[in-house]
């Protein structure tokens, strides 16, 4: 009898252990970023105010799905000091994290003699470098699961199977805020994806030929401009679709045609799993 009554005690405790293991998550993080740094020879002051109203409208969406840890810094208070606190944040308080960031690129090491033109920096708002090797990569890791970042030339310098590396350490976007050497484009596998562009822009009348990100303001047609394309991947995504799933459908609503078939296809580039949902 004894014995009977210590297996039911044990069958009790394991009975009440694994449901409740059952119901543990994961905490996931957001940050949304604009440092909205002007440069006169692209911005405009329309350009601005229509970004900060993006930057807002993608903000009220991240905190719909992430009430209790999305993040966002714009303007002025966009330094690098924010960048790095925000993102060591996530890091420490989250388990997985997605990221947003519209601005300018820089070279960090590029009064080098030679020219360093390996490394990448996002530009904050005073033209500051928050830079590949030092603030991005110390601040992120694997948990970076999705990450979107605006800023031109923000997918070069990635080799899928190595380390990009120089005096200075690790270089390019896509391995710095993803630690993750083993991504493919437009891949259907993995636990990361990240979205960034290169510079194969449409032909004319697209305004800027020597490539980059678009800005928000450019006209995609009579009905709608680059900040459609943005404000519409994030609330696809955030509305339970796949990162694929909210490039065909904004591409359907603004084209008339799936992402692979328009001329965002090859200029926005996914490195990772296409078929994520945001965690």
């Amino acid at each position: 009898m004894k014995k009977l009554s210590v297996l039911v005690s044990l069958l009790l405790v394991v009975t009440i252990l694994v449901p409740s293991a059952n119901f543990a998550s994961a905490v996931v993080g957001a940050a949304n970023f604009l440092p909205n740094n002007y440069q006169s020879t692209v911005d405009s002051h329309e350009e601005l105010a229509l970004s900060e109203d993006v930057a807002e409208y993608i903000t009220g969406l991240l905190e719909d799905k992430y009430p209790d840890d999305t993040y966002h810094s714009y303007g002025e208070s966009c330094t690098v000091g924010s960048y790095c606190s925000i993102l060591s944040t996530l890091q420490s308080d989250c388990d997985q994290a997605v990221v947003f960031s519209k601005g300018h690129r820089g070279y960090p090491y590029y009064d080098d003699i030679p020219r360093n033109v390996n490394h990448l920096s996002l530009l904050d708002n005073d033209t500051n470098h928050v830079r590949d090797d030092e603030e991005i990569l110390d601040n992120t890791s694997t948990e970076n699961v999705v990450t979107f970042i605006w800023h031109c030339e923000s997918t070069l310098n990635y080799t899928t199977g190595t380390i990009p590396s120089d005096a200075y350490g690790p270089y390019g976007m896509p391995y710095c805020w993803t630690h993750n050497q083993y991504m493919y484009q437009y891949d259907d596998a993995g636990s990361q994806v990240f979205l960034g562009w290169n510079n194969d822009v449409p032909g004319s009348p697209y305004p800027q030929q020597s490539g980059g990100s678009p800005q928000y303001d450019y006209a995609i047609d009579a009905n709608f401009n680059y900040a459609n394309v943005a404000g519409s991947f994030w609330y696809y995504a955030c509305n339970s679709n796949t990162v694929i799933q909210a490039l065909d459908s904004l591409c359907d609503d603004i084209y008339g045609d799936d992402f692979e078939y328009t001329d965002l296809h090859g200029w926005l580039i996914i490195w990772g799993n296409e078929n994520l949902y945001l965690p």
